[in-house]
């Protein structure tokens, strides 16, 4: 149901904010969520529905964490996480 192509992807404010301080464009997401592990120790699931945390190395060679939620005709990137490196990202909603 992730990874089904025809699906849309969204980015939260929050996911866009996240990606711009830590370097990680659409095309990175993009990668992750066709060839990344989920990691199942970090997946969550709340009254949303669940989240689902794909790790993978970027063709720019970043090790990342990016978070999906699957939605009906969607798939919203929730955040971006770069699992090698600390970025000082300030405030992002």
């Amino acid at each position: 149901a992730l990874r089904s192509g025809n699906k849309t992807i969204k980015y939260s404010r929050h996911a866009q904010c996240r990606m711009e301080c830590r370097h990680i464009d659409e095309s990175e997401v993009k990668e992750i969520l066709a060839t990344g592990e989920i990691n199942y120790s970090k997946e969550q699931e709340n009254e949303k529905g669940i989240t689902f945390p794909l790790e993978g190395t970027t063709h720019e060679g970043q090790h990342v964490r990016i978070v999906f939620a699957p939605k009906e005709n969607e798939v919203v990137v929730v955040t971006a996480i770069d699992l090698d490196k600390d970025w000082p990202c300030g405030d992002c909603k």
